[in-house]
């Protein structure tokens, strides 16, 4: 119930859904390039979903910190690669990233 459907039926008066404004207050800041403070929000959502058993929210919210992490918000938008960085250069390191990421996210997972 509640902001975003997780949360086992309690209101966001309970506790039990503000994990959800959370996430959707990250992707908010994310659309205005506000990446820090989404990260913010989003390490709160994800650390509120394991305090609510919400695990719904908890996948929803590790989505968007990986979509955040891999670049998302207008302030890393239309940077240069550093000098002499050729484009199969970068597209590695971000492949090689992202593949980092996920591991991170699975193995925060396995945890709970």
């Amino acid at each position: 119930g509640g902001a975003g459907g997780g949360g086992k039926g309690r209101d966001v008066s309970e506790g039990g859904g503000v994990q959800w404004v959370d996430v959707r207050l990250a992707q908010l800041l994310l659309q205005f390039g506000h990446r820090e403070q989404a990260l913010a929000a989003l390490h709160e959502a994800l650390r509120l979903a394991q305090q609510n058993d919400d695990p719904a929210c908890l996948a929803h919210g590790l989505l968007w910190l990986a979509h955040a992490q891999d670049g998302c918000g207008a302030d890393v938008w239309g940077r240069l690669a550093p000098a002499g960085q050729r484009e199969g250069e970068a597209a590695e390191r971000r492949e090689s990233a992202q593949a980092a990421l996920l591991e991170r996210c699975l193995s925060r997972a396995h945890e709970l």
